[in-house]
Protein backbone atom coordinates (compact mmCIF):
# COMPACT_ATOMS: atom_id res chain seq x y z
CA UNK A 1 0.00 0.00 0.00
CA UNK A 2 1.19 3.53 -0.77
CA UNK A 3 2.21 5.71 2.14
CA UNK A 4 0.49 8.97 2.99
CA UNK A 5 3.41 10.90 1.55
CA UNK A 6 3.25 8.94 -1.72
CA UNK A 7 -0.51 9.40 -1.90
CA UNK A 8 -0.39 13.17 -1.39
CA UNK A 9 2.55 13.55 -3.75
CA UNK A 10 0.62 11.85 -6.56
CA UNK A 11 -2.44 14.00 -5.88
CA UNK A 12 -0.50 17.27 -5.85
CA UNK A 13 1.42 16.28 -8.97
CA UNK A 14 -1.79 15.62 -10.89
CA UNK A 15 -3.32 18.87 -9.65
CA UNK A 16 -0.29 20.77 -10.90
CA UNK A 17 -0.34 19.08 -14.31
CA UNK A 18 -4.09 19.61 -14.66
CA UNK A 19 -3.73 23.29 -13.80
CA UNK A 20 -6.46 23.45 -11.18
CA UNK A 21 -6.91 26.87 -9.62
CA UNK A 22 -5.99 26.23 -5.96
CA UNK A 23 -7.07 28.82 -3.40
CA UNK A 24 -5.59 27.14 -0.32
CA UNK A 25 -4.98 23.83 1.38
CA UNK A 26 -5.45 22.67 4.94
CA UNK A 27 -3.76 19.69 6.57
CA UNK A 28 -4.82 18.55 10.03
CA UNK A 29 -3.29 16.05 12.45
CA UNK A 30 -5.27 14.35 15.20
CA UNK A 31 -2.79 14.51 18.06
CA UNK A 32 -4.61 11.74 19.97
CA UNK A 33 -5.27 9.08 17.33
CA UNK A 34 -2.59 10.38 14.89
CA UNK A 35 -4.97 10.33 11.95
CA UNK A 36 -4.47 12.93 9.23
CA UNK A 37 -6.79 14.79 6.92
CA UNK A 38 -6.17 17.01 3.93
CA UNK A 39 -8.51 19.39 2.13
CA UNK A 40 -7.74 21.36 -1.02
CA UNK A 41 -10.03 24.22 -2.04
CA UNK A 42 -10.27 24.93 -5.76
CA UNK A 43 -11.84 27.90 -7.56
CA UNK A 44 -13.03 28.35 -11.13
CA UNK A 45 -10.32 29.29 -13.62
CA UNK A 46 -9.37 32.96 -13.45
CA UNK A 47 -10.91 33.53 -10.01
CA UNK A 48 -8.72 34.44 -7.03
CA UNK A 49 -9.45 34.19 -3.31
CA UNK A 50 -9.54 37.56 -1.55
CA UNK A 51 -8.31 35.87 1.67
CA UNK A 52 -11.20 37.38 3.61
CA UNK A 53 -12.86 35.70 6.58
CA UNK A 54 -15.58 34.21 4.39
CA UNK A 55 -15.10 31.33 2.02
CA UNK A 56 -15.37 32.03 -1.73
CA UNK A 57 -19.04 31.56 -2.64
CA UNK A 58 -18.38 29.08 -5.48
CA UNK A 59 -15.68 26.54 -4.75
CA UNK A 60 -14.86 22.85 -4.82
CA UNK A 61 -13.13 21.10 -1.94
CA UNK A 62 -11.18 17.87 -2.39
CA UNK A 63 -10.88 16.14 0.97
CA UNK A 64 -9.94 12.83 2.52
CA UNK A 65 -9.12 11.36 5.92
CA UNK A 66 -6.05 9.17 6.34
CA UNK A 67 -6.69 6.82 9.24
CA UNK A 68 -3.81 5.96 11.62
CA UNK A 69 -4.41 2.32 10.65
CA UNK A 70 -3.51 3.30 7.08
CA UNK A 71 -0.11 4.50 8.25
CA UNK A 72 0.56 1.23 10.07
CA UNK A 73 -0.67 -0.80 7.11
CA UNK A 74 1.37 1.14 4.54
CA UNK A 75 4.60 0.96 6.54
CA UNK A 76 4.44 -2.52 8.09
CA UNK A 77 1.90 -4.46 6.04
CA UNK A 78 -1.46 -5.99 6.86
CA UNK A 79 -0.14 -8.55 9.35
CA UNK A 80 0.94 -5.78 11.69
CA UNK A 81 -2.65 -4.75 12.21
CA UNK A 82 -3.63 -8.14 13.58
CA UNK A 83 -7.38 -7.71 14.16
CA UNK A 84 -7.29 -4.02 15.00
CA UNK A 85 -9.51 -3.09 12.04
CA UNK A 86 -12.42 -4.95 13.62
CA UNK A 87 -12.28 -2.71 16.66
CA UNK A 88 -11.12 0.65 15.32
CA UNK A 89 -13.04 1.46 12.17
CA UNK A 90 -14.69 -1.30 10.16
CA UNK A 91 -15.64 1.16 7.42
CA UNK A 92 -12.00 1.42 6.37
CA UNK A 93 -11.90 -2.24 5.41
CA UNK A 94 -15.47 -2.80 4.26
CA UNK A 95 -15.08 -2.25 0.51
CA UNK A 96 -11.82 -4.03 -0.30
CA UNK A 97 -10.94 -7.69 0.14
CA UNK A 98 -7.28 -6.77 -0.21
CA UNK A 99 -7.10 -4.24 2.59
CA UNK A 100 -8.05 -0.64 3.35
CA UNK A 101 -10.36 1.38 1.16
CA UNK A 102 -10.32 5.16 1.13
CA UNK A 103 -12.92 7.66 -0.04
CA UNK A 104 -11.96 11.02 -1.52
CA UNK A 105 -14.82 13.51 -1.50
CA UNK A 106 -15.22 16.41 -3.90
CA UNK A 107 -17.75 18.89 -2.56
CA UNK A 108 -19.04 21.78 -4.66
CA UNK A 109 -20.29 24.74 -2.64
CA UNK A 110 -22.87 26.79 -4.53
CA UNK A 111 -23.37 30.57 -4.50
CA UNK A 112 -27.00 31.49 -3.79
CA UNK A 113 -28.78 34.72 -4.59
CA UNK A 114 -31.62 35.99 -2.40
CA UNK A 115 -34.18 34.50 -4.80
CA UNK A 116 -32.47 31.11 -4.70
CA UNK A 117 -32.68 31.07 -0.90
CA UNK A 118 -36.43 30.68 -1.18
CA UNK A 119 -37.52 27.18 -0.19
CA UNK A 120 -39.47 26.83 -3.42
CA UNK A 121 -36.25 27.08 -5.42
CA UNK A 122 -34.52 24.25 -3.55
CA UNK A 123 -35.68 21.36 -5.71
CA UNK A 124 -35.07 23.21 -8.96
CA UNK A 125 -31.50 24.09 -7.97
CA UNK A 126 -30.76 20.50 -6.93
CA UNK A 127 -32.07 19.15 -10.23
CA UNK A 128 -30.07 21.74 -12.18
CA UNK A 129 -26.82 20.79 -10.43
CA UNK A 130 -27.43 17.09 -10.99
CA UNK A 131 -28.25 17.67 -14.66
CA UNK A 132 -25.00 19.60 -15.10
CA UNK A 133 -23.01 16.83 -13.46
CA UNK A 134 -24.93 14.21 -15.41
CA UNK A 135 -23.56 15.71 -18.62
CA UNK A 136 -20.07 14.69 -17.43
CA UNK A 137 -20.59 11.28 -15.77
CA UNK A 138 -22.69 8.14 -15.78
CA UNK A 139 -26.05 8.18 -14.01
CA UNK A 140 -24.84 6.16 -11.01
CA UNK A 141 -22.05 8.67 -10.34
CA UNK A 142 -24.15 11.85 -10.19
CA UNK A 143 -23.53 14.07 -7.19
CA UNK A 144 -25.63 14.07 -4.04
CA UNK A 145 -27.03 17.54 -3.30
CA UNK A 146 -27.36 18.71 0.30
CA UNK A 147 -28.82 21.90 1.75
CA UNK A 148 -29.10 23.61 5.11
CA UNK A 149 -32.43 25.23 5.99
CA UNK A 150 -32.81 27.92 8.64
CA UNK A 151 -36.05 28.87 10.39
CA UNK A 152 -36.35 32.45 11.61
CA UNK A 153 -38.05 33.17 14.97
CA UNK A 154 -41.22 34.05 13.09
CA UNK A 155 -41.28 30.69 11.38
CA UNK A 156 -40.08 31.73 7.92
CA UNK A 157 -37.70 29.21 6.33
CA UNK A 158 -34.79 29.98 4.04
CA UNK A 159 -31.96 28.05 2.43
CA UNK A 160 -28.67 28.93 4.10
CA UNK A 161 -26.33 26.97 1.86
CA UNK A 162 -26.25 24.20 -0.71
CA UNK A 163 -23.54 21.81 -1.76
CA UNK A 164 -23.09 18.82 -4.04
CA UNK A 165 -20.81 15.90 -3.18
CA UNK A 166 -19.14 13.33 -5.40
CA UNK A 167 -17.42 10.39 -3.69
CA UNK A 168 -14.43 8.65 -5.28
CA UNK A 169 -13.78 5.25 -3.66
CA UNK A 170 -10.19 4.10 -3.95
CA UNK A 171 -9.42 0.42 -3.55
CA UNK A 172 -6.78 -1.05 -5.86
CA UNK A 173 -5.43 2.43 -6.60
CA UNK A 174 -4.07 2.56 -3.04
CA UNK A 175 -1.49 -0.02 -4.09
CA UNK A 176 -0.55 1.24 -7.55
CA UNK A 177 0.91 4.70 -8.09
CA UNK A 178 0.14 4.73 -11.83
CA UNK A 179 -3.47 3.68 -11.28
CA UNK A 180 -3.81 6.31 -8.56
CA UNK A 181 -2.49 8.98 -10.92
CA UNK A 182 -5.03 7.97 -13.57
CA UNK A 183 -7.85 8.15 -11.01
CA UNK A 184 -6.77 11.58 -9.82
CA UNK A 185 -6.47 12.81 -13.43
CA UNK A 186 -10.09 11.81 -13.99
CA UNK A 187 -11.09 13.47 -10.72
CA UNK A 188 -9.30 16.75 -11.50
CA UNK A 189 -10.55 16.91 -15.08
CA UNK A 190 -14.14 16.38 -13.93
CA UNK A 191 -13.76 18.91 -11.11
CA UNK A 192 -12.41 21.57 -13.46
CA UNK A 193 -15.23 21.02 -15.96
CA UNK A 194 -17.90 21.01 -13.25
CA UNK A 195 -16.67 24.31 -11.80
CA UNK A 196 -16.93 25.92 -15.21
CA UNK A 197 -20.47 24.58 -15.69
CA UNK A 198 -21.50 25.87 -12.26
CA UNK A 199 -19.94 29.26 -12.99
CA UNK A 200 -21.86 29.54 -16.25
CA UNK A 201 -25.12 28.58 -14.53
CA UNK A 202 -24.87 30.29 -11.12
CA UNK A 203 -22.26 32.98 -11.65
CA UNK A 204 -19.93 34.25 -8.94
CA UNK A 205 -22.28 36.49 -6.96
CA UNK A 206 -20.81 37.71 -3.69
CA UNK A 207 -22.33 36.27 -0.54
CA UNK A 208 -22.35 38.91 2.18
CA UNK A 209 -24.23 36.79 4.71
CA UNK A 210 -22.57 35.54 7.87
CA UNK A 211 -20.17 32.70 7.24
CA UNK A 212 -22.21 29.52 7.75
CA UNK A 213 -19.16 27.26 7.82
CA UNK A 214 -18.29 28.44 11.32
CA UNK A 215 -14.73 29.43 10.44
CA UNK A 216 -13.03 32.11 12.51
CA UNK A 217 -12.29 35.45 10.93
CA UNK A 218 -8.54 34.87 11.10
CA UNK A 219 -8.57 31.54 9.27
CA UNK A 220 -5.21 30.38 8.02
CA UNK A 221 -4.47 27.50 5.69
CA UNK A 222 -1.18 25.70 5.66
CA UNK A 223 0.52 24.06 2.70
CA UNK A 224 1.07 20.33 3.28
CA UNK A 225 4.72 19.52 4.08
CA UNK A 226 4.70 17.00 1.22
CA UNK A 227 3.95 19.71 -1.35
Amino acid sequence: MLTYENFVSVLLGVIERTGLNIAYTQELLDTHALGRSLSITCLPDGVSDDSGPQEPPLRAVVAFRWSPEFTVYSLRGGDSLDNIERFVDERLFAQSSRGPSLAVEVTYHLPLSDDQRDMRALVAIAHTVQELHGSLVEDDEIVRVDGTISFAPGGAASVQNMSATRVWSLDEALYDQDLLALTFEELCTELQAMLQLLTARFGLADDTRQNTDGLPADRRYLKPPTA
